[in-house]
């Protein structure tokens, strides 16, 4: 199969399969500052923890849209915003949360996802898996395994140690692969890709996807350098499991209610960006 590396991720060009390549983003040929810039990230933390979103959805709810990292910090070390046991135990989740989300608004991607949240807080959970698999490696490379489990089918934690003893074979202990899949499991649930528990599994669903969250996607695979109708099969908005049509709806209406420029006649697509970038920020391009 032949593959395209863009921005860390490679999308397959025969294909609508989502391929996430944790490793990809360490071997692009270009500025490795400017994917950080951009907010790109190679944190690898989901050994520890799942990805602690009701932690993110209760700050996100709290904190002002333009509140910056000093003040996102007093208020989950400070003020014990997220009602923590121990001053140790918030400092840690409030290190856990930035290294995964960013918790910087000098990062567009968290810049963006934190003003969408605040648009639509409806989307947050779409909103901020998107972010998640642009900042977690091992997170990003296992959505294709989750996505590529058909809705309605059921996946386990013992499916994810499998995953992770695939991608990783003999990295790892045996205790820190049954940590790793117990991590995943619950984050791919709280992030909405699996549903109802049905013995030890849990069964895949399809999420609610609204215009917001297909115009945050778009703009993390604009980022990566795509445009037009290849937008709609970026790494990203694939994740979102749309049909063309429910796609181009989404973005149409994200441009209505005024996110951004959108032009889609004749089998073209438009979407412009532009105005969430502040000067000197700029996309990846090749």
């Amino acid at each position: 199969m032949s593959c395209r590396t863009i921005a860390g991720i490679e999308k397959s060009t025969k294909s609508n399969a989502i391929v996430f390549d944790p490793l990809a983003l360490n071997n692009m040929p270009i500025d490795r500052s400017l994917t950080d810039r951009l907010g790109f990230s190679r944190s690898g933390v989901l050994s520890s923890r799942s990805v602690m979103l009701p932690e993110l959805r209760h700050l996100m709810a709290m904190a002002p849209a333009d509140s910056d990292t000093a003040t996102l910090q007093r208020l989950v070390v400070d003020e014990d915003a997220l009602h923590k046991p121990s001053a140790a135990n918030r400092i840690k989740t409030f290190a856990f949360l930035r290294r995964l989300y960013g918790l910087n608004p000098q990062l567009p991607l968290y810049r963006e996802f934190t003003r969408l949240c605040h648009l639509s807080p409806n989307d947050t959970t779409v909103l901020a898996s998107s972010l998640a698999f642009a900042r977690e490696p091992v997170l990003r490379a296992c959505a294709e395994m989750v996505v590529a489990t058909p809705i309605g089918q059921p996946l386990g934690r013992e499916d994810f140690e499998a995953w992770v003893r695939q991608h990783a074979p003999g990295r790892y202990t045996h205790t820190m692969y049954v940590s790793f899949s117990h991590n995943l499991y619950a984050s791919f649930f709280q992030l909405g890709f699996l549903g109802d528990a049905v013995g030890k599994a849990r069964i895949r669903k399809r999420r609610n996807v609204r215009p917001a969250s297909a115009a945050y996607a778009a703009f993390l695979d604009w980022l990566s350098g795509l445009n037009g109708l290849a937008l709609l099969t970026g790494p990203f908005s694939l994740t979102l499991e749309l049909s063309k049509d429910e796609h181009i709806a989404h973005l149409s209406a994200a441009g209505q209610q005024g996110l951004m420029r959108v032009a889609h006649a004749g089998g073209v697509l438009q979407l412009d960006f532009s105005a969430w970038l502040r000067p000197g920020e700029s996309r990846l391009s090749f």
